[in-house]
This record gives structure tokens, sequence and C-alpha cells, in this order.
């Protein structure tokens, strides 16, 4: 079935997105806690290894990719939750839907959620730029800063 299909409806509330978020914020904090419980706080690999996955899967070629061209392209495709921008070698966000998540489940911003997703978000940069990148989270709050080193 494809969104054209005649006969493919959907109506949702605004009280079925938020069921939907509260939803997936409780498995997005079980899924962390567990990786985070299982690797002893090491979350690093699992969230890379998903992002170069992903990265895999994008229908993106760029010819001689470079920090700030990938930083743009991902945060394009990533604008429906999250706002963020690369000054230097510094990734700002503003809007953040793992924030979201965090503060829904009384999670702690900068913690072991925002880990695994910027080890994920490291991973789908590696796969996009061809070369190692490392993150480390400065500033987690209304705005969160991540430093970015290419290796």
């Amino acid at each position: 079935m494809t969104t054209n299909d005649q006969q493919y409806r959907i109506d949702l509330s605004a009280d079925d997105y938020q069921a939907a978020f509260t939803e997936v914020a409780f498995l997005m904090d079980a899924f962390a806690s567990t990786v985070d419980n299982i690797m002893g706080g090491v979350t690093a690999p699992v969230g890379r290894i998903a992002g170069r996955e992903m990265a895999a899967k994008l229908p993106v070629h760029l010819r001689d990719p470079a920090l700030p061209e990938v930083a743009r392209l991902l945060a394009e495709r990533m604008q429906a939750g999250f706002e963020f921008a690369l000054e230097e070698k510094r990734l700002t966000f503003g809007r953040c839907v793992i924030r979201d998540v965090c503060e829904l489940r009384g999670m702690e911003s900068g913690g072991a959620l925002c880990r695994l997703f910027h080890a994920y978000l490291d991973g789908v940069m590696d796969g996009l730029l061809y070369r190692p990148i490392k993150s480390e989270l400065v500033s987690a709050g209304k705005r969160c800063v991540a430093e970015l080193e290419t290796l």
C-alpha cells in the first residue's frame, strides 16, 4: 500500500501523537539503559556501528566530502526532530527530540541516551566522510554543544 492509494487514510489526533511519543520515549529509555548496563557505559561502538550502517543506506553520494557539507546535509535530513549547526568544529543543538525524550522520562540530559545518540551521529558522519569522527559532549541542557574531531 502506498500513500497514493485512495483507501489509505490515517486520522491521528494530537493525543494519538502524544501517546506514540510517550511509548517511543519509554522504548528508547529501556534500550539505552540496557545497552549502557551491558556495555558498562561504553556505548560508543554500538552507536557508531548503527550510524555507519545508516550512512550506507542513505541515498547520498558526496564527491570529496567535507565536515561542513556533511553536517549541513544531516541537519536538513534530521530537521523534523533536530536543529543543529556546525560552527568551526562545534556542533550546537537547539531543538532536540532526544532532549524531549529525556525530559519526558526524567532522564539526565547528556546521559546514556545522549551518549548513544552522539555515537550514532558520529557513525553516520564517519560513513559519509569516509574517515572517523569523534564527538565529545561539552555541554548539555537547553542547548547542547559537541566538539568534533576528525581522526
